[in-house]
Protein backbone atom coordinates (compact mmCIF):
# COMPACT_ATOMS: atom_id res chain seq x y z
CA UNK A 1 0.00 0.00 0.00
CA UNK A 2 1.11 3.55 -0.72
CA UNK A 3 0.79 4.65 2.91
CA UNK A 4 3.83 2.50 3.80
CA UNK A 5 5.99 5.16 2.20
CA UNK A 6 4.70 7.83 4.55
CA UNK A 7 5.66 5.81 7.58
CA UNK A 8 9.27 6.18 6.50
CA UNK A 9 9.00 9.94 6.29
CA UNK A 10 11.83 11.93 7.71
CA UNK A 11 10.58 15.37 8.49
CA UNK A 12 12.38 18.38 7.23
CA UNK A 13 11.55 21.88 8.27
CA UNK A 14 13.27 25.20 7.58
CA UNK A 15 13.60 27.00 10.90
CA UNK A 16 15.09 30.22 12.17
CA UNK A 17 18.03 29.84 14.54
CA UNK A 18 16.94 28.26 17.79
CA UNK A 19 18.27 28.02 21.31
CA UNK A 20 20.10 24.85 22.31
CA UNK A 21 16.87 23.46 23.78
CA UNK A 22 14.79 24.12 20.64
CA UNK A 23 14.69 22.29 17.35
CA UNK A 24 16.92 23.67 14.62
CA UNK A 25 15.84 21.58 11.64
CA UNK A 26 17.89 23.43 9.11
CA UNK A 27 21.01 22.82 11.17
CA UNK A 28 20.03 19.28 12.05
CA UNK A 29 19.15 18.14 8.54
CA UNK A 30 21.90 19.90 6.59
CA UNK A 31 24.40 17.25 5.62
CA UNK A 32 23.85 13.56 6.26
CA UNK A 33 21.34 11.96 8.65
CA UNK A 34 20.21 8.38 9.17
CA UNK A 35 16.89 7.16 10.55
CA UNK A 36 16.47 3.72 12.09
CA UNK A 37 12.81 2.85 12.45
CA UNK A 38 10.25 0.14 13.08
CA UNK A 39 7.22 0.21 10.78
CA UNK A 40 4.05 -1.50 11.97
CA UNK A 41 1.09 -1.82 9.60
CA UNK A 42 -2.23 -3.15 10.93
CA UNK A 43 -2.40 -6.97 10.83
CA UNK A 44 1.25 -7.30 9.73
CA UNK A 45 4.48 -8.04 11.53
CA UNK A 46 6.74 -5.03 12.27
CA UNK A 47 9.59 -4.45 9.82
CA UNK A 48 12.90 -2.60 10.12
CA UNK A 49 13.44 0.45 7.96
CA UNK A 50 16.51 2.64 7.46
CA UNK A 51 16.40 6.08 5.83
CA UNK A 52 19.63 7.74 4.72
CA UNK A 53 19.23 11.43 3.93
CA UNK A 54 21.23 14.30 2.49
CA UNK A 55 20.06 17.85 3.13
CA UNK A 56 21.11 21.15 1.54
CA UNK A 57 19.88 24.72 1.17
CA UNK A 58 18.69 25.84 -2.25
CA UNK A 59 19.75 29.23 -3.64
CA UNK A 60 16.34 30.66 -2.59
CA UNK A 61 16.79 29.43 1.02
CA UNK A 62 14.48 26.39 0.77
CA UNK A 63 15.64 23.27 2.56
CA UNK A 64 15.90 20.30 0.22
CA UNK A 65 16.21 16.79 1.62
CA UNK A 66 16.67 13.63 -0.42
CA UNK A 67 15.85 10.37 1.39
CA UNK A 68 16.96 6.88 0.36
CA UNK A 69 14.60 4.43 2.08
CA UNK A 70 15.51 0.79 2.69
CA UNK A 71 12.71 -1.32 4.16
CA UNK A 72 12.66 -5.08 4.67
CA UNK A 73 10.92 -6.85 1.80
CA UNK A 74 10.57 -3.74 -0.41
CA UNK A 75 12.69 -2.17 -3.17
CA UNK A 76 14.85 0.86 -2.28
CA UNK A 77 12.90 4.11 -2.69
CA UNK A 78 13.87 7.79 -3.02
CA UNK A 79 11.81 10.63 -1.52
CA UNK A 80 12.27 14.41 -1.91
CA UNK A 81 11.24 17.12 0.58
CA UNK A 82 11.29 20.89 -0.11
CA UNK A 83 10.45 23.07 2.92
CA UNK A 84 10.18 26.85 3.43
CA UNK A 85 9.27 29.22 6.26
CA UNK A 86 5.58 30.26 6.34
CA UNK A 87 5.53 32.47 9.44
CA UNK A 88 6.69 32.33 13.02
CA UNK A 89 7.34 28.68 13.91
CA UNK A 90 5.34 27.58 10.85
CA UNK A 91 6.57 25.94 7.68
CA UNK A 92 5.12 24.52 4.51
CA UNK A 93 6.42 22.53 1.61
CA UNK A 94 6.16 19.48 -0.54
CA UNK A 95 7.08 15.84 -0.19
CA UNK A 96 7.08 13.49 -3.15
CA UNK A 97 4.68 11.00 -1.48
CA UNK A 98 2.17 13.61 -0.25
CA UNK A 99 -0.88 14.81 -2.20
CA UNK A 100 -1.31 17.95 -0.07
CA UNK A 101 1.24 20.47 1.18
CA UNK A 102 3.19 19.43 4.27
CA UNK A 103 2.18 21.76 7.12
CA UNK A 104 4.56 22.10 10.07
CA UNK A 105 4.33 23.77 13.46
CA UNK A 106 7.40 23.97 15.69
CA UNK A 107 7.01 24.44 19.45
CA UNK A 108 10.26 24.38 21.40
CA UNK A 109 11.83 20.93 21.14
CA UNK A 110 9.01 19.42 19.05
CA UNK A 111 7.75 19.74 15.48
CA UNK A 112 4.38 18.43 14.33
CA UNK A 113 3.90 17.68 10.63
CA UNK A 114 0.59 17.00 8.91
CA UNK A 115 -0.25 16.03 5.34
CA UNK A 116 -2.33 13.61 3.29
CA UNK A 117 -1.36 10.70 1.08
CA UNK A 118 -3.20 9.06 -1.81
CA UNK A 119 -6.36 7.25 -0.78
CA UNK A 120 -7.34 9.80 1.87
CA UNK A 121 -4.68 8.71 4.36
CA UNK A 122 -3.90 11.40 6.93
CA UNK A 123 -0.42 11.55 8.41
CA UNK A 124 0.58 13.04 11.76
CA UNK A 125 4.31 13.06 12.52
CA UNK A 126 6.06 14.25 15.67
CA UNK A 127 9.79 14.93 15.85
CA UNK A 128 11.41 15.70 19.20
CA UNK A 129 15.04 16.61 19.65
CA UNK A 130 16.83 14.55 22.32
CA UNK A 131 20.27 16.11 21.93
CA UNK A 132 22.23 17.94 19.24
CA UNK A 133 22.69 14.71 17.23
CA UNK A 134 19.42 12.80 17.83
CA UNK A 135 15.72 13.30 17.04
CA UNK A 136 12.93 10.85 17.88
CA UNK A 137 10.46 10.20 15.06
CA UNK A 138 6.84 9.06 15.58
CA UNK A 139 4.41 8.78 12.67
CA UNK A 140 0.75 7.72 12.65
CA UNK A 141 -1.20 7.06 9.43
CA UNK A 142 -5.00 7.11 9.66
CA UNK A 143 -8.00 6.86 7.38
CA UNK A 144 -11.42 7.99 8.58
CA UNK A 145 -9.92 8.24 12.08
CA UNK A 146 -8.75 4.59 12.15
CA UNK A 147 -5.01 4.04 12.61
CA UNK A 148 -3.62 2.00 9.73
CA UNK A 149 0.01 2.01 10.78
CA UNK A 150 2.80 3.65 12.71
CA UNK A 151 6.51 4.29 12.57
CA UNK A 152 8.71 4.76 15.62
CA UNK A 153 12.41 5.46 15.46
CA UNK A 154 15.42 7.70 15.89
CA UNK A 155 17.14 10.03 13.41
CA UNK A 156 20.86 10.67 13.95
CA UNK A 157 22.99 13.42 12.49
CA UNK A 158 26.05 11.89 10.82
CA UNK A 159 28.02 15.06 10.05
Amino acid sequence: MKFLAVLAAVAIVAASPASAADLDFVGFFLGRTQGENEVKIAFRKPVRQVTESIGKKAANGDLILIDTIKEEGRPVKTRRWVMRAAGTNRFTGTMSDAVTPVEVRVQGRTATLRYKMKGGISVDQTLTIRDSNTVTNHVAAKKLGVRLGRLDGVIRKLD
